[in-house]
């Protein structure tokens, strides 16, 4: 008889100890705990959280009674194979996880892992189940129940939370078995969703499935072949290009002169006069201010050029040359924007970090302009075309840099730049070999901010006759072709993406070795 009462006892404290560690796991996420669950870790509590869902899941099952899954007249016999499955399933996508975790530099062990794992699948398991229980009896939907226009649409947001949720709890139980960093556990996740992804991507095709994915993927190999995909991805790409590299030169130069004392006028300071004068003739001449015996050559110049541009404008560089092309044909608005330019860096130069505010205040107004609102207040001066996509986009691009620029400069350590000085550096000299090297990671964070928006807006330069990845969103929507905007979309998402790589790897490679070893 005691023997019995401790067996029972034993039996109820097991039971007892499990539902408080799934009671921890569900109310107290934190690493914490999960540490401390972890050191509980035993092989049968793994098969008995996996058995009690897979129970619970072939009881399910085998109550709605789809053929598929009933295969023999004995209810046990089923119930036994679901609950194989259910265990079956777990482990495999276990040690998937398990064995990415440790290419990644995980350090748990295999136990532990799992525990941690079961304590999260079984408990939210069996709030799926019972949730597709009640929504089977109910008769509703998959469709109804995530339409947020339904009547029982609001069940939408609860399941986002509640996935939200179940992803939190897998951070944490990755993180304490393992004892990765936060990052390491994404890509922990990721490398096990993109994996899955690809292979079901492959299978797609494999079978021949005729769904948006294949349909999409032949649309796009058909537009490739074609040749309209290059040339509109060229399109975006020089476009997005030439502005950002004019923008970061203006951008920094401005930034560095907001970080500098104010000045008096000097003598040295008539050297603004040269592009004043040349933009002010190219700005004047072409409208005749300055008669035609000097308005005539300054065309004929640019006429030359724009032949030549657009007789060469073809293949990897043709969009450029376009491009090069149409800003040469405006030689008065090249000239206007030059004049304003040069007088504006001038009156910086004399200010210097007094018109710090007022700068950042007004490219941040610029910033919050509406694109489509901007190119058209451009048609005045500019037209339709390259020249007023490239100068709107030089624009919006100020402000990231701009700011990143002059916080960059700003925070680099006063007794570093006193070093410098009593090294007998120039301020010139301070500039370009200590600030602007320990601002670089700061100034290039700015240009990628930059750049990705600029992949964006760019577009939507599409509506004033520019050739980029927007004519497949705007004619696909005008021609009600999903294929051909969703197209557009994801093109345009992917070359956001690969840029902002791109342009952290370059922000990587650019930043001193010493600032790697700091960070």
């Amino acid at each position: 008889m005691p023997q019995k009462e401790e067996n029972k006892t034993a039996f109820i404290g097991f039971w007892q100890g499990l539902l408080d560690d799934w009671m921890a796991v569900l109310t107290r996420p934190n690493i914490e705990t999960y540490i401390r669950l972890k050191e509980r870790a035993t092989s049968p509590k793994i098969v008995l959280n996996l058995a009690l869902l897979g129970l619970v899941i072939g009881l399910y099952v085998l109550t709605i009674q789809p053929p598929a899954f009933i295969q023999t007249d004995s209810l046990l016999l089923d119930l036994g194979r679901l609950i194989f499955y259910t265990e079956a399933d777990f482990f495999i996508l276990s040690l998937i996880l398990f064995v990415i975790a440790g290419l990644l530099g995980g350090t748990g062990g295999f136990v532990e892992h799992s525990y941690l794992l079961s304590l999260i699948t079984a408990p939210l398991g069996l709030v799926i189940v019972a949730f597709l229980f009640v929504a089977n009896k109910l008769g509703l939907t998959l469709a109804a129940i995530m339409n947020p226009l339904s009547s029982i649409g609001i069940t939408t947001i609860f399941i986002v939370l509640f996935g939200l949720y179940a992803f939190l709890l897998l951070l944490f139980a990755l993180e304490a078995a393992h004892e990765m960093e936060s990052h390491q556990v994404i890509y922990t996740i990721g490398a096990v969703l993109g994996s899955w992804g690809i292979l079901r991507v492959i299978a797609m095709f494999a079978a021949g499935e005729d769904n948006i994915i294949t349909q999409e993927s032949a649309f796009l190999a058909e537009e490739w072949a074609r040749g309209t995909l290059q040339q509109a991805i060229l399109g975006h790409l020089w476009m997005v290009a030439f502005s950002v590299f004019i923008a970061v030169v203006i951008g920094v130069v401005m930034g560095v002169l907001i970080t500098m004392p104010p000045k008096r006028p000097s003598v040295s300071h008539l050297f603004f006069l040269i592009p004043l004068g040349v933009f002010f003739l190219i700005w004047a001449a072409p409208k005749g201010w300055l008669g035609m015996g000097i308005a005539d050559p300054i065309m004929e110049i640019s006429d030359t050029l724009d032949i030549g541009l657009t007789r060469a404008a073809k293949g990897f560089f043709g969009p450029l040359l376009s491009l090069l092309s149409a800003i040469v044909r405006k030689p008065a608005a090249v000239g206007m924007i030059g004049v304003i330019l040069t007088v504006i860096l001038y009156a910086l130069l004399l200010a210097g970090e007094s018109a710090s505010e007022l700068t950042l205040y007004i490219a941040g107004i610029i910033l919050t302009i509406p694109s489509i609102a901007l190119f058209g207040v451009f048609i005045g001066p500019f037209s339709i075309g390259a020249f007023n996509a490239v100068v709107a986009l030089t624009l919006y691009a100020q402000l990231p840099i701009l700011r990143n620029t002059y916080t960059g400069i700003k925070e680099v350590k006063p007794e570093i730049v006193e070093a410098g000085r009593g090294m007998g550096m120039t301020e010139f000299q301070l500039l370009r070999n200590v600030k602007i090297p320990i601002a670089t990671p700061v100034i290039m964070a700015g240009v990628r901010v930059s750049v990705v928006m600029l992949v964006g807006i760019a577009a939507i330069a599409s509506y004033i006759g520019n050739d980029t990845l927007g004519d497949y969103i705007f004619h696909g929507i005008q021609r009600v072709q999903p294929l051909r905007y969703y197209a557009g979309a994801i093109t345009v998402a992917v070359f956001a993406l690969s840029m902002d790589y791109f342009l952290g790897w370059l922000q990587n490679r650019l930043t001193p070795e010493g600032l790697k070893g700091r960070r």
